[in-house]
């Protein structure tokens, strides 16, 4: 079997906001993407960041997630 090279890409920041209840009921939750952030940028910062795009905002925050992108080639 090959040798398996990981190289680490870009991340992203995914920040959702609570923007309230719809007329059901029901959670109405918005998404926000930030391309082109460092891999290893580290997770209290992202979280700041975070809080002060939120701060700027008119809704809630509801959760905030780092996605990683791992290319993998032989």
């Amino acid at each position: 079997m090959p040798e398996i090279i990981q190289t680490k890409d870009m991340s992203s920041l995914n920040i959702k906001f609570d923007c309230g209840l719809n007329d059901k009921g029901k959670s109405i939750i918005k998404s926000r993407n930030f391309s082109n952030i460092k891999a290893d940028a580290a997770a209290t910062d992202l979280y700041d960041v975070a809080q002060k795009i939120t701060a700027l905002q008119e809704h809630d925050l509801f959760s905030v997630a780092k996605i990683d992108k791992t290319q993998l080639n032989a």
